[in-house]
């Protein structure tokens, strides 16, 4: 779904979000935001988790590094009770290239909102206008 400028709001922070976003902070993102997903994008659900042990308590995830985004704390939120507690995702090519797309299509989809901050970038959890208001 490929968006057009008059679906981007940008704030005076910097913040770009789908128009109708609203900011939240993480225990409202992991209460909604697989359901705003819907099961077919079932493939973007680690990324929740993810996302959610990224961000400080307003839901912020400032100066996002993919890589130790994708060692730590996506790492952390797929690690189950019969990984070792040292396992680790590898971040290589591929998850250079696909990582990227998926936290897009979720700025699509109205659940981020992203700022450029020099030479990163930061996201932000958000909800689409009316989710779990």
């Amino acid at each position: 779904m490929a968006m057009t400028p008059d679906q981007i709001t940008t704030d005076d922070d910097g913040w770009g979000y789908r128009t109708g976003a609203r900011f939240v902070d993480p225990p409202t993102w992991e209460k909604h935001a697989e359901t705003v997903m819907g099961r077919r994008n079932i493939h973007i659900w680690p990324l929740v988790e993810g996302l959610i042990l990224a961000a400080d308590n307003q839901g912020q995830i400032i100066d996002y590094q993919p890589r130790k985004f994708y060692e730590g704390p996506l790492s952390d939120g797929m690690r189950n009770e019969d990984d070792a507690p040292d396992w680790r995702l590898a971040y290589d090519r591929f998850a250079a290239s696909v990582l990227p797309m998926f936290l897009f299509q979720m700025v699509e989809m109205g659940l981020l909102a992203t700022r450029g901050n020099g030479n990163s970038v930061d996201y932000r959890l958000a909800l689409p206008g009316g989710e779990g208001a």
